[in-house]
């Protein structure tokens, strides 16, 4: 694990993190907990080569998560410039994230991958050489088009291996823009109100609800799950 200890120096802090070469879990870290401290500085907060290669996702988690609680004061203390740092740092990891979360998803062939809404995301599952997925937005955001009706899009032979879709010139499979009101789709294509799609990822019981949600519809719409590839499931945060 990196180490950070109280000094007075801040201003050291911010030069040091030009020159950092940790990997992507221990710079995660540090900049959550390091930058937004301008009365923190570190002596020995990059860790050599040989403490990264031990790091793991779990101690990074657990760091995250023991700080959590305290961010909101952090961000308040914080300087522009290393908060813009911050931000730049911290999307620049999510890109690096964001196509490793998606290998975990088992892709039907030849369909190609489903492009998830952003503000939402989407519910999938494989049966019968068919894949499955039902978009869902977050909190606060609504469908472009009314879909009351249109629970999910199908990728499979029936449909040439394609998408179908109510959007031209895109793969994505539904928007989900800033609205009040929750109307356009059905009661159960938006996440709920103490939760998100990324929200829903981080925890194995919220994703296996959703799953069973979405079955339980397409059982109802006569979609026989029996066959259904188990481990083709899987929830895509846009």
């Amino acid at each position: 694990m990196c180490i950070f200890v109280p000094d007075s120096t801040a201003q050291a802090l911010r030069k040091k993190m030009l020159f950092s070469s940790c990997l992507l879990w221990k710079t995660l870290i540090f900049i959550s907990l390091a930058v937004l401290l301008t009365d923190f500085t570190e002596t020995r907060a990059f860790a050599n080569p040989s403490e990264c290669k031990s790091a793991t996702i779990d101690d990074m988690n657990e760091s995250l998560e023991k700080y959590s609680k305290c961010f909101n004061e952090m961000i308040a203390k914080g300087e522009k410039a290393p908060i813009n740092s911050l931000v730049w740092r911290l999307q620049e990891t999510l890109d690096l994230l964001r196509p490793v979360q998606e290998k975990f998803c088992k892709q039907l062939p030849p369909c190609p991958r489903p492009l998830a809404p952003r503000n939402g995301g989407l519910v999938c599952v494989t049966i019968d050489n068919a894949q499955y997925c039902k978009p869902m937005c977050n909190k606060g955001y609504d469908f472009q088009f009314l879909r009351r009706s249109r629970l999910y899009e199908v990728c499979g032979n029936a449909t040439g291996f394609s998408w179908t879709s109510q959007l031209f010139g895109g793969k994505a499979l539904a928007v989900c823009n800033p609205s009040e009101m929750a109307v356009s789709g059905a009661k159960s294509a938006y996440f709920p109100a103490n939760s998100t799609c990324l929200h829903t990822l981080a925890f194995t019981e919220t994703q296996t609800e959703h799953l069973n949600t979405f079955l339980k519809e397409l059982g109802d719409q006569g979609i026989d799950s029996s066959s259904r590839d188990k481990e083709a499931d899987c929830i895509i945060c846009g």
